[in-house]
């Protein structure tokens, strides 16, 4: 009887403890799905289309993380807080639009609180035909109470542009991302300014920027505090990608690096910068950083 009795309390433990392990797997597997920075940044463009299409401005504040940007052509416009957030339906009514949808989600660059997108989108007719097609890029945040759009900034489908007018941004732009460079590592702040414009925002992870002042961040950078904290010298562009290109604004892709004294890499950032035309100056004017990487 005794016997029995403890092989029946082996069991039993034994049934307990692959039960725990059970728990504990599913409990990892169910956090995994919560956590999934990409789907949950989706879904709250999903929710911000839903009541855009009801043309429900109080309803969209809830989608927005703050402040919020629209970037328009070669200026911003900003929501501090919620209630600021604007959209005159109206007007877009007035156009012939009925309803928009996304149509094609891409993902640039993601991390926990942050996820780069550029989205494809068509609005329609009431009549069901198809007003016109575009793109945006959206840069989606989690914040205290979720996640919301925090910064868009729109531009004409790839199909809509001639070969030519595409290059001939590229073009600029590309040249005035390596000036820029070429400024900041010689050190040399009216260089900078030459390739920056003012006002400049900046998404340094979960920090906001609004740089109204060509005298400080992130117009200007402070090279002596970089100096003395990093040690740095010098900085490169790998991986340069275009996103978007259109007369006048071009998206940009890369990761650049950060090298000291010594000549060893010690940062990586990934990032997506926004170059615009503005009286016939191409230069930064928004710039989206990610978390960034270091050397062991």
């Amino acid at each position: 009887m005794i016997k029995n009795k403890l092989k029946y309390g082996h069991l039993v433990l034994r049934l307990r403890n692959i039960a725990a392990v059970i728990f504990l797997l599913l409990g990892n597997s169910t956090n995994a799905a919560e956590s999934n920075p990409e789907q949950e940044a989706q879904a709250a463009l999903d929710a911000f289309l839903v009541d855009w299409n009801r043309s429900d401005l109080a309803a969209l504040q809830e989608h927005l993380s703050f402040p919020t940007v629209t970037h328009g052509p070669g200026f911003f416009v900003i929501a501090q807080e919620e209630g600021q957030f604007e959209q005159d339906f109206a007007a877009l009514s007035a156009t012939g639009w009925q309803r928009s949808s996304f149509d094609h989600f891409e993902v640039l660059q993601a991390s926990e609180n942050k996820v780069n997108f550029l989205v494809d989108f068509t609005r329609y007719r009431s009549n069901g035909e198809v007003l016109s097609t575009s793109q945006v890029f959206y840069v989606v945040s989690k914040q205290e109470d979720g996640w919301g759009m925090q910064y868009r900034s729109g531009g004409a489908g790839a199909s809509s542009l001639t070969e030519a007018a595409r290059d001939r941004a590229i073009l600029e732009a590309t040249s005035a991302l390596y000036d820029f460079f070429d400024a900041f590592n010689a050190k040399d702040n009216d260089a900078l300014f030459e390739v920056n414009h003012v006002p400049q925002l900046m998404l340094n992870g979960d920090v906001f920027i609004n740089g109204t002042d060509r005298e400080y961040p992130p117009v200007a950078v402070n090279f002596a505090g970089l100096i003395a904290i990093e040690s740095w010298e010098f900085s490169v562009v790998e991986g340069l990608e275009v996103i978007q290109a259109v007369p006048g604004k071009v998206i940009f892709q890369m990761e650049f690096e950060r090298f000291n004294s010594d000549g060893i890499k010690y940062r990586r950032v990934p990032a997506l910068w926004v170059l615009t035309k503005i009286h016939g100056k191409w230069g930064v004017q928004f710039r989206s950083l990610m978390l960034p990487t270091f050397a062991q």
